[in-house]
């Protein structure tokens, strides 16, 4: 199947890619630009989403405590969706004032929102290393606890899957960041790599409009876990609130994202609950007003419509951008992206309809 262009006759991949790693290069002008395309493209405001979510997600690391962004990213996106069902007209869409600006000013807090140290996945050895630890020692009090039972389904989930989420929270509750994600990353490995004899059954708790293969994954079954602890801790009410928002983005977005995408919003995932467990400053939960002129909010869009004036004027030279509209049926960027996820899937023994 041809990839889908976007109104200018870019790849839509090539375009939610430009706009990452323009916010992630600090690069106003370019991820601007990019954001209106998606804006201006009919039925791609979706993507949009998807690639904030990733911008976010690229930014969190180590001593990362951003709950506000994830909030604020459902919020805008709900009224985004009532504002298309009340217009029923894509045109009308995108040339709506408040819509513009509310892309913008997403756009704007995920350029400025703070880069922490890295933190990675485990290799797929330091995974199967630290959960053959985890499962050599006795069960800790979590597992027979009041969160992971309230989530644990006796004939639906395997037993392992109960043992492996009080091993999880415990690891959170310490501090050991590596011991959560390697619990996490374990849970998702193919049986054969995992040691067992039979596969980790999971309850069917994704979406119904998913596969029944989706709806069992996993990473469903920790998005409720995660639900179940915030609920039991009684901390501030807006790390529930941060939680839930990121299960929304995985109902929305789970097939928009590949795997490695996903794995990327979980890494985030366990730092934000983490960070939840440790003291934060007041202003943590005040989003700072962003300041917008009119002029600056339609000026991409001004570009787009040069552009479709004139495909040979590119105003944005300067810019990393895909100024080549491949007409392939896989553009070179997607095939570098399929490429660099594929490495990233078979260090940890993944596939992509893991």
């Amino acid at each position: 199947m041809p990839e889908p262009d976007t109104i200018c006759g870019y790849g839509l991949a090539d375009v939610r890619k430009s706009l990452r790693e323009a916010i992630d290069h600090r690069d106003r002008r370019a991820a601007h630009r990019w954001a209106a395309e998606l804006v201006a493209t009919p039925g791609a405001v979706g993507s949009l989403w998807a690639s904030f979510w990733l911008a976010w997600a690229a930014a969190q690391g180590a001593g990362s405590a951003s709950p506000t962004l994830p909030i604020l990213l459902k919020q805008t996106w709900t009224d985004i969706v009532s504002k298309a069902q009340e217009l029923q007209d894509w045109v009308a869409f995108r040339n709506d004032a408040e819509i513009r600006a509310a892309v913008r000013e997403t756009t704007i807090r995920l350029l400025d929102q703070p880069r922490q140290t890295p933190v990675v996945w485990p290799s797929k050895e330091i995974i199967v290393y630290d959960v053959g630890t985890m499962r050599a020692a006795p069960p800790p009090v979590a597992t027979d606890g009041p969160v992971v039972l309230g989530v644990w389904k006796r004939n639906e989930d395997a037993m392992e899957l109960r043992m492996m989420a009080g091993r999880f929270l415990t690891s959170l509750e310490t501090g050991d960041i590596r011991g959560c994600l390697s619990a996490v990353a374990w849970s998702l490995l193919p049986t054969a790599q995992q040691g067992l004899q039979s596969p980790l059954n999971c309850a069917d708790r994704g979406p119904a409009a998913l596969p029944p293969k989706t709806r069992t994954s996993p990473i469903w079954f920790w998005l409720e876990l995660g639900t179940h602890w915030l609920r039991a801790r009684h901390g501030h009410r807006g790390w529930p609130t941060m939680h839930a928002a990121i299960a929304a983005a995985f109902r929305d977005n789970y097939k928009r994202w590949g795997a490695v995408d996903r794995m990327r919003i979980l890494l985030a995932w366990v730092l934000q609950m983490r960070a939840s467990l440790l003291p934060q400053p007041a202003e943590l939960w005040t989003a700072p007003p962003v300041q917008q002129h009119l002029a600056d909010i339609d000026l991409p869009y001004k570009e787009i419509s040069a552009e479709l004036a004139n495909p040979n004027t590119i105003l944005l030279k300067d810019s990393k951008i895909p100024i080549q509209k491949e007409q392939t049926q896989q553009s070179r960027s997607e095939a570098k992206i399929a490429d660099a996820d594929a490495a990233i899937m078979a260090a940890m023994g993944l596939t992509e309809e893991d």
